[in-house]
């Protein structure tokens, strides 16, 4: 595969509409190199049928919160009740009242939390869910998307296509790792240089000014 085919097909996935054509050997390659992502159609639907139950869950965490916020304000009020500068003067039957009022709401708050956080659990499980399946082309009988180093490739192809086209883009994808591997480990060196430097800069401040290192 020529790197201007590829270029083609990658860029093709990133608008979710693809027309160009590959081999599956080559698709394979993109995949196995990490640049595409391949998701199978049963998993597609899968996640497709979950996602849809996100608006009905998230209008039923709506009204558990409602009720919850409902079930706190009555919560606060017993206890403004019971501890009321009045709350002595009145009698047993009252305090006995205000008293089993508070270890019910105690009960009931504790019962809510739990569905609650289950349901945001769920929630931001699914919009994850959507998230993903939003960047899913449809290609033969499986769903594909880019990669964050199939992002980085793409662009790097944009930037460089008019010297490698007709280029073979696995060869063009192993310099493009050795290069970042040759940029990472300048940067790692450039890093510990400057922390060497800082620290003589610190030691010759600290010689300068007669203080003890210690």
């Amino acid at each position: 595969m020529k790197c201007s085919d590829a270029r083609s097909f990658l860029s093709e996935i990133s608008e979710k509409s693809i027309t160009t054509q590959i081999t599956w050997t080559d698709l394979d390659f993109l995949s196995t190199s990490g640049y595409v992502s391949r998701t199978s159609k049963a998993d597609y639907d899968q996640a497709a049928a979950e996602v849809a139950n996100l608006d009905q869950i998230n209008q039923r965490l709506g009204q558990e919160k409602a009720q919850e916020c409902a079930a706190d304000s009555a919560a606060v009020e017993d206890k403004k009740k019971f501890l009321s500068f009045l709350y002595p003067l009145h009698g047993s039957e009252y305090k006995e009242s205000v008293r089993q009022n508070l270890e019910a709401d105690s009960e009931r708050l504790s019962k809510d939390e739990v569905p609650i956080s289950a349901d945001e659990a769920r929630v931001s499980n699914y919009i994850q869910k959507k998230s993903a399946l939003d960047q899913l082309v449809p290609y033969g009988d499986e769903y594909l998307s880019l990669t964050s180093a199939g992002v980085i490739l793409v662009n790097s192809l944009n930037a460089k296509i008019s010297r490698v086209s007709d280029m073979e883009f696995s060869d063009f994808a192993q310099q493009e790792k050795e290069t970042y591997a040759e940029l990472r480990r300048i940067a790692q060196g450039a890093s510990i240089y400057v922390a060497e430097f800082r620290n003589r800069i610190f030691f010759n401040a600290t010689d300068e000014t007669g203080e003890d290192r210690q």
